[in-house]
């Protein structure tokens, strides 16, 4: 069985790459296959034209307030930037910095409705009532972008999206068919095991080396019952040196699962688990958490799956 981590095996591939490669660059069709973002977007763009365009005619009346321009400006490069990180599928990296921005947008379109709301002039009503769709599109934003990706409502939006993937649009084994191909070469009930140097010895020369007791390979009797391979027999228990090694993973972080998953047949490094079940994780960063569940079995798990407590 490869060790864990090994160049060849898919968890590490899928921990390193995620569900798979993002396709880069900038795309309207992210925009036009999300629902939500060409709603929210589109909606935007005219209420800050209706703001605009109010604006110009409220200031050849006389009296607008000059704070409401700055307003115009800032929430156009706040559209401006939700256009760009959707398009570029930048959302995840830059959602911390938008709901920033958008804060503070909330507050400057607020601020100018408050000015411009009062007056009877109906240029100063028809601006007031751009900057009040303005002030409903930014809060709908910082909602969606100030939430987790595993939140309810965020699951429920991005599952109509064409190229977003959530844990409510794939099924309970959503990468099994990208190793189909993977030779069966292991036994599934048989727990991963961790093997070190030493004793893989005996697969690199055919020299006597401490894998093969008593001399090169070939040298013990067909019929011999000494366990070969550095101690490895039958029963395929755990050595000392395995035993400290996973001992010395610490899980400081526990996790409850939002979704059942059923691990993939072919990777002997994932784990099942059941909705609503409690899990030891000792790292968080990447899309594939090293877990660990309360009978003891440890390996990794899909982070949108989980929710950490």
């Amino acid at each position: 069985m490869p060790a864990y981590g090994s160049v060849g095996s898919p968890s590490l591939r899928k921990m390193e790459n995620g569900y798979g490669q993002r396709s880069q660059g900038f795309s309207l069709g992210r925009i036009i296959g999300d629902p939500f973002a060409l709603a929210t977007i589109s909606i935007g763009i005219l209420a800050w034209i209706i703001a605009f365009v109010s604006s110009i005619i409220s200031a050849i009346h006389g009296g607008f307030p000059n704070f409401a321009w700055w307003t115009l400006v800032f929430m156009f490069f706040c559209i401006a930037g939700v256009t760009i990180t959707v398009a570029s599928d930048a959302e995840r990296t830059y959602h911390v910095a938008i709901v920033g921005f958008l804060s503070a947008g909330l507050v400057f379109t607020t601020s100018s409705v408050n000015s411009l709301v009062y007056s009877p002039v109906a240029p100063f009503e028809a601006a007031a009532a751009g900057y009040i769709l303005l002030s409903m599109i930014t809060i709908v934003w910082v909602f969606y972008y100030g939430s987790q990706p595993q939140a309810s409502h965020r699951t429920f939006v991005d599952s109509y999206a064409l190229h977003k993937e959530g844990p409510g649009s794939r099924s309970s084994r959503p990468i099994s068919n990208g190793y189909t191909n993977r030779p069966e070469t292991q036994n599934a009930s048989i727990p991963p095991q961790m093997y070190t140097s030493a004793q893989l010895n005996g697969f690199e020369t055919s020299s006597p080396v401490s894998g093969y007791p008593g001399g090169p390979a070939g040298a013990n009797g067909r019929n011999s019952s000494a366990p070969q391979f550095g101690g490895m027999g039958n029963s395929q228990t755990p050595t000392h040196d395995e035993q400290q090694q996973e001992a010395s993973i610490e899980y400081p972080y526990r996790a409850k699962a939002i979704y059942s998953y059923e691990a993939n047949p072919d990777d002997a490094n994932e784990i099942s688990f059941q909705k609503h079940d409690i899990l030891e994780v000792s790292d968080v960063s990447g899309r594939w958490w090293q877990a660990k569940k309360p009978n003891g079995e440890t390996g990794i798990a899909p982070s949108n799956y989980l929710i950490l407590l």
